[in-house]
């Protein structure tokens, strides 16, 4: 059995946790383990940029707590990898990024693609990050929902709408070739199948990252491999 633990932000309710929980378990393999780990200090989401930095220091004491309790990695489920240095400073087992881990696997399936994201606070410092992953230049824009975070259980349609709209507006003004949730929420309240039917109404790729990382997890459990420690000492 694989044992994965998932970092996610946010103040979350029992029904979003569950809605969350419910995505991952569609990806992973039937003898994979999720468990969900959430942040219980004075930060626990990422409304602006800085909130970022903030979250780094409780995020390598949840993957420190994680891999003393025999989990096989972790995920970061955040666009922006909150705390990833610092986590994979700590840590032997795989941290994974659920950004690095999605916009990597873009740059395979694509040249350019544009990013739907959360709001307009959150963009100058998911830029940043981006940057550190080196994918920035790949991007023709990065462009936000700015929708109620905490309503987004009942304004499915809403997302629907506003992120068809900016994703169409970046494939024929912008000319991207692919477009990523660039918010690791957006399809997973939504109902199933949404990310194909998006597809077949855009005409292009759309990544939901979330997926992605677990995937990339389990890959790197199973390929028996971690980051460097000359990389992150």
């Amino acid at each position: 059995m694989t044992r994965l633990a998932v970092i996610i932000p946010g103040i979350l309710t029992e029904e979003d946790l569950a809605k969350k929980t419910g995505h991952m378990l569609q990806y992973v393999s039937l003898d994979t383990e999720i468990k969900v780990f959430l942040f219980s200090g004075d930060t626990r989401s990422i409304k602006v940029g800085g909130d970022v930095s903030l979250l780094a220091p409780e995020t390598k004491a949840i993957a420190i707590e994680a891999e003393q309790q025999g989990f096989d990695a972790v995920v970061i489920h955040g666009i922006c990898d909150f705390g990833i240095e610092a986590a994979r400073g700590a840590v032997s087992i795989p941290v994974v990024g659920l950004g690095s881990a999605t916009f990597h696997l873009a740059g395979q399936l694509a040249d350019r693609f544009g990013v739907v994201t959360k709001s307009d606070a959150t963009i100058p410092e998911f830029s940043r990050r981006i940057r550190l992953m080196g994918c920035f230049d790949r991007i023709t824009s990065m462009r936000a929902l700015n929708l109620p975070e905490t309503e987004l259980l009942a304004i499915k349609d809403d997302i629907i709408k506003k992120f068809t709209e900016i994703a169409r507006y970046q494939i024929e003004h912008e000319n991207a070739q692919l477009i990523v949730a660039g918010y690791s929420a957006i399809l997973g309240v939504l109902p199933n199948g949404a990310r194909e039917r998006l597809e077949q109404e855009l005409g292009v790729p759309v990544v939901d990252g979330v997926p992605v990382a677990l995937k990339t997890a389990e890959m790197l459990v199973d390929l028996n491999l971690t980051h460097s420690h000359l990389t992150y000492p």
